[in-house]
């Protein structure tokens, strides 16, 4: 099996959220809430689901994810990116995806909630984007759209990595030994080393990336970006748990840099 490397995605700011159907309360634009996963664009019926944007200025986009989403095995989902509306609404988009399988490869997941994945061919300028959601029954609910453009390193990462969860609760006994447990959600962690970055790539994509995210942004990874299905479980949307840094090695071309991400998706 082929493992490929890892890329980042910064989510582009999404702006101007409308869509054919949202449910009170549950408005397209939340679409754009990367950190809060609780907040769902959700819509009455599978009829008219789509949901359309445009930027200030024109972005470069080379990958969309729409994250947390109750799709089921007939979901499709078709990106369409632009310069006007017309072209978005339109059958001669500049970009269309055509309607493609939400869940793929295919897989079932505990949760129900599942992720897509679309890697365009070529990276894309454009100021309008539009999603649209076809084939499901029932109400369609997502939590995050994921757009933008890929950031991937010229090496593997280090052997030593590390895929585990945080427990945001807390677990514990009263002097009594009774247990005295404070509830939490479980978000899943990972560690890894670029240990073989080359300043002139550190320079051109990951200190601007840096320097965009800190540790309040959120950022997208795909660790293991080969079409199985693991995919789902190596895709991560989070924060950084500590300012990205970095450091020089004992090659003088070359530098090493850590990232620790907690992923709310």
């Amino acid at each position: 099996m082929t493992i490929r490397k890892p890329f980042f995605v910064v989510p582009l700011e999404l702006e101007n959220v409308v869509t054919g159907n949202a449910r009170g309360g549950h408005p397209a634009k939340f679409l754009g809430r990367h950190i809060d996963q609780g907040l769902t664009w959700r819509t009455s019926g599978a009829s008219n689901v789509w949901a359309r944007g445009n930027f200030s200025t024109a972005k470069a986009i080379d990958f969309c994810s729409v994250m947390l989403a109750n799709a089921l095995p007939g979901t499709k989902i078709r990106l369409r990116l632009g310069n006007s509306q017309d072209d978005v609404d339109g059958s001669s988009a500049p970009y269309d995806s055509t309607a493609l399988d939400f869940i793929s490869p295919s897989i079932t997941r505990e949760d129900g909630l599942y992720h897509s994945h679309l890697e365009l061919d070529a990276v894309e300028t454009a100021t309008w984007w539009r999603i649209d959601v076809t084939g499901h029954t029932g109400d369609f609910e997502a939590s995050m759209l994921v757009l933008g453009e890929k950031i991937e390193p010229s090496h593997y990462y280090n052997f030593d990595y590390e895929q585990g969860v945080e427990d945001l609760g807390n677990a514990g006994f009263t002097e009594w030994g009774v247990p005295a447990d404070t509830d939490g959600l479980i978000f899943r962690v990972i560690n890894f080393t670029l240990g073989w970055q080359t300043r002139t790539e550190m320079e051109a994509k990951f200190r601007p990336m840096m320097e965009k995210l800190g540790i309040r942004r959120p950022v997208y990874l795909c660790f293991n970006p080969t079409a199985t299905t693991a995919r789902q479980a190596h895709s991560y949307l989070g924060r950084m748990k500590k300012p990205p840094f970095a450091r020089g090695s004992r090659h003088p071309l070359y530098m090493v840099q850590e990232f620790q991400i907690l992923s709310v998706a």
